[in-house]
């Protein structure tokens, strides 16, 4: 579904990643994990068109996407939230629910099956936004990123800041987002647990490299914290 090949990534003049090269198969739940600093973001944004990617190609559903500016790859289906959630706080919680409509023009309904998954979210519609708390507008952004019924969900940190039991239920949602909807999801995380119990595939970045990739059921979850740690 998804694939990038020797990807060059800047920020201004300071290349960031180097030829890249990175698969997320359709229909699976990916895991990009490794300490702070490696490139994971930049891989996100690179994917999303947020940063300079000068070289290599993007691949969705085949097409190279590396020169379409975002709007066009959000339409395309790729929904992204990212670190920090960026949710707009003095919005209610059904107005930034029906934001995530625009990739479609800002037509359609809100789907109810994003309900089922995030079931604080009808209870909360009226409220604003900023008065939720981090795991509650953590579910508000990825509900919002569901709305247009994406292909593929891109995660960037989902559990950072959030405390342990809404960590679980965002664990739960992602495999309900995949099981029920078929939606591919590629997750960045430092959370090594997280990834190890609700991902298919893990892969471990290093100086914007990938040093290990393996099935995650088959991953020896010490040697994959030993990575993290050299």
């Amino acid at each position: 579904m998804l694939k990038l090949k020797n990807v060059d990534s800047y920020y201004g003049e300071s290349r960031v990643i180097e030829g890249l090269s990175l698969d997320i198969p359709k229909g699976k739940i990916v895991g990009l994990i490794g300490r702070n600093g490696v490139g994971k973001s930049t891989t996100l944004k690179s994917i999303m068109g947020i940063v300079k990617t000068p070289c290599g190609e993007i691949l969705f559903d085949g097409e190279n996407i590396i020169k379409k500016p975002v709007y066009e790859r959000v339409k395309m289906g790729i929904g992204y939230v990212p670190q920090g959630r960026d949710i707009f706080p003095h919005m209610t919680v059904q107005e930034n629910i029906e934001l995530g409509l625009q990739p479609l023009g800002g037509k359609g309904t809100v789907p109810d099956y994003l309900y089922d998954l995030f079931p604080i979210l009808p209870k909360f519609a009226k409220r604003k936004g900023g008065d939720l708390s981090g795991g509650q507008q953590q579910q508000l952004a990825i509900a919002r990123a569901l709305a247009a019924d994406p292909k593929i969900l891109i995660l960037d940190e989902p559990t950072e800041g959030i405390q342990p039991s809404i960590i679980k239920d965002i664990g739960a949602a992602i495999k309900k987002i995949n099981e029920w909807k078929g939606i591919t999801v590629l997750l960045v995380e430092q959370y090594l647990d997280f990834v190890m119990q609700n991902t298919d595939t893990v892969n471990v970045m290093e100086k914007g490299c990938i040093v290990f990739s393996s099935n995650t059921a088959d991953a020896d979850a010490a040697e994959v914290q030993r990575l993290m740690t050299e």
